[in-house]
């Protein structure tokens, strides 16, 4: 354990103590795993027992949290939205979810059961829900949901991730059976995460397209005051709230807060500036060259949390003329890529080389992608010269005429650009001349879903295998979904297979094995890096528990001191 890793950890650690977020089991647990000795935890231990904090724990309700946030705002439609952001876990709840410690959790289903068979699950849903317009949420309700996700009609970009389902159904109010062709392991991976949010069908299809613009009508703690791409997103207490039954939420009934206001901040050294001035509260992805600063100022406290997605960049199968159809120039131009080079100088050492399709962070990720996509220049340009390109005049390679030189599609954000320069100037020591258009989010998924020559992203899910298929899947490819690259391969397809049909977990870890060394070896996509989340609150804010297993800090339990 660094020395840095110590400094990050312990004062959130201590926080969650303080905030009962933690049990002291819990905390010695995790202290140990910080490399603290039994003397230095007693220490710390004796201090927060006699700490003002203590004394000041009484959350106090009322007033904003604005929180600073890295990305601009997708609109709140988990049904066909492209991306889902922290206001997601304020307005609207899921069936289940995951605790601090990976477990799963009741939050609208209160219980359920797994067929012994492994083809059916049935979930015990809560009596007397309501939608925040009033509207009952019960078993029909959630059911209305899961089927508009597998109804081609309403455009869910996950529908694949569905396909194990074979019906659902709500025999009555408070139950709800998902029926499955074959035995589905990872179901409660899926069903926790944002995209499967239960909403109120009808007010979505009275908005139409503004809904998750105009309004939402979901089931948290807040309801939807204002949505404004490129600039905010900001909800307020819903009081007609009827708590919670999620147990690692220390607060069953309304939220503290008043409301919450989400700030986008595009330019990476701002984030950093904005929190150490007081301009906000809460801060998601600061810049990794600010990250020393913060954790040297006594006024915050930063969170490092691994990291469960990656940088990646499909490459249009579709452009035959380029040979991006062909293996062999996709691993060319993937063995141009410095990976260790970017996590030192762009992420500070802050992240991981990805070799492969996820990240050390999840338990299937297997070492033996790592003796895939090596640096190794000369192989690259070896293999390209073995495929016909050949270095004209000023360097740039050429074939048939045609000259080796394609359009890269970001998201306008700094460190997007910053990496995007790096992956181009790497790729032009090999002859190949790739320029970088950034664009605003609305724009690029447009641009991403219209047949783009390459689309750099960086997926977001808490089970990464989960969304990489929508990547790589040829059922998603030319329009139908996520597959950017057009990418089909069928060892691949046959990895993924394997993943959605697994019984247990032993058959789940070697299906995933399967999957990555696919990716690795035969590249639907070219993978880059990992880097590490950091999570940054001023001292007033309490309740704030950003963790491992979800992917923003739910917020009944937050309070401003």
């Amino acid at each position: 354990m660094s020395e840095d890793s110590r400094q990050t950890g312990v004062p959130a650690l201590v926080e969650g103590y303080l905030d009962g977020a933690l049990s002291r089991r819990e905390f010695v647990t995790r202290a140990v795993a910080l490399g603290l000795s039994m003397s230095s935890i007693g220490g710390l231990l004796a201090a927060c027992s006699n700490s003002t904090s203590v004394q000041s724990s009484t959350p106090k309700r009322g007033g904003t949290l604005r929180e600073g946030y890295d990305l601009d705002f997708s609109r709140l439609d988990p049904i066909n939205t492209n991306w889902y952001d922290p206001a997601f876990y304020a307005v609207y709840e899921s069936v289940v979810t995951n605790d601090p410690q990976c477990n799963y959790v009741p939050q609208i289903a209160e219980s359920w059961k797994v067929a012994p068979d492994g083809k059916s699950v049935t979930f015990k849903i809560r009596g007397g829900l309501k939608f925040h317009s009033g509207a009952p949420l019960d078993a029909a309700a959630v059911k209305a949901v899961y089927d508009g996700i597998a109804d081609p009609k309403n455009g869910s970009p996950l529908s694949s991730v569905w396909g194990p389902v074979d019906s659902t159904q709500a025999p009555d109010p408070t139950t709800l059976v998902i029926n499955l062709k074959h035995p589905y392991f990872d179901l409660f991976n899926v069903i926790k995460t944002g995209y499967w949010d239960i909403i109120n069908m009808a007010t979505r299809a009275r908005l139409g397209d503004q809904y998750g613009q105009q309004g939402v009508d979901g089931s948290g703690p807040f309801t939807l005051s204002e949505w404004v791409p490129g600039s905010h997103t900001s909800v307020k207490r819903w009081d007609g709230y009827p708590g919670t039954v999620t147990p690692f939420l220390k607060n069953k009934g309304k939220p503290y807060l008043d409301g919450i206001n989400w700030l986008t901040i595009l330019d990476a050294p701002q984030r950093a500036i904005q929190i150490q001035n007081g301009e906000i509260d809460t801060l998601r992805g600061p810049a990794f060259q600010d990250i020393k600063r913060l954790q040297a100022d006594t006024n915050l406290t930063v969170i490092q949390l691994k990291e469960w997605s990656g940088y990646f960049f499909s490459l249009n199968f579709g452009r035959t003329d380029l040979g991006f159809d062909d293996v062999n120039v996709r691993q060319a131009l993937s063995h141009a890529i410095d990976r260790p080079g970017i996590v030192h100088a762009l992420l500070f050492g802050h992240g991981t080389p990805l070799y492969g399709p996820i990240t050390t962070a999840d338990k299937s990720y297997t070492r033996d992608v790592e003796r895939f996509n090596k640096l190794d220049v000369g192989k690259a340009k070896s293999m390209l010269g073995d495929a016909g390109w050949k270095p004209g005049s000023d360097g740039i390679l050429a074939k048939n005429g045609v000259r080796f030189q394609f359009e890269m599609i970001i998201q306008a954000e700094s460190f997007n650009q910053q990496l995007a320069s790096v992956i181009q100037a790497q790729l032009k020591a090999v002859g190949v001349d790739l320029k970088v258009s950034s664009l605003d989010r609305s724009t690029f998924f447009n641009r991403a879903f219209a047949n783009a020559d390459s689309v750099m992203f960086f997926y977001l899910w808490p089970v990464p295998i989960d969304v990489v298929t929508l990547f790589v899947n040829s059922v998603n490819a030319h329009g139908k979904g996520p597959n950017f690259g057009n990418a089909v391969v069928p060892q691949v397809d046959a990895g993924i297979a394997a993943w959605q049909s697994a019984a247990n977990q032993t058959e789940l870890n070697s299906a995933g094995k399967q999957f990555q060394l696919a990716v690795a070896r035969y590249l639907p996509f070219v993978p880059v890096i990992n880097r590490d989340a950091f999570w940054v609150h001023r001292q007033n804010v309490h309740g704030w528990q950003p963790d491992q297993w979800n992917l923003y800090p739910y917020y009944n339990d937050v309070w401003l001191g």
